[in-house]
């Protein structure tokens, strides 16, 4: 079997930062771009500024992606550091595109939540103890 177009990138590139690995990160990140776009176009169609006729289906259609890149992150990681790993960068990115396009707002101690967020994704890229 031929190796894909992503499996070229995987062998290619030094994911090793240190004693951290940043291959699930970077997967996990696929992930989130995916979930940013089906979550912004289901808000853009109940903020009515897109049709819900298409907008719906190509946010239902951009989704179908999701699990081809899961099951290459489980080839390499397994399903609960993929799984971990992704809905961290989700809820981060989505939380961010709240808050810098939709103009929703976080306040207090949910900021020190998110910041626990990224540190937890820095322990789960950690590999020096392993």
């Amino acid at each position: 079997m031929k190796p894909d177009f992503l499996d070229k990138i995987i062998k290619s590139t030094n994911w090793k930062v240190g004693s951290f690995n940043t291959l699930p990160i970077f997967f996990g990140t696929l992930m989130a771009l995916v979930d940013i776009f089906m979550m912004s176009t289901v808000k853009m169609v109940h903020n009515k500024t897109i049709s819900q006729a298409w907008g719906l289906p190509l946010a239902v259609g951009f989704y179908a992606l999701q699990p081809l890149i899961f099951f290459k992150a489980t080839k390499i990681e397994g399903m609960i550091l993929s799984n971990l790993v992704w809905n961290l960068m989700s809820n981060m990115i989505i939380t961010l595109q709240g808050v810098f396009v939709f103009g929703e707002s976080v306040k207090g101690l949910r900021w020190v939540a998110i910041c626990m967020s990224i540190f937890s994704l820095a322990l789960m890229a950690y590999t020096g103890t392993e």
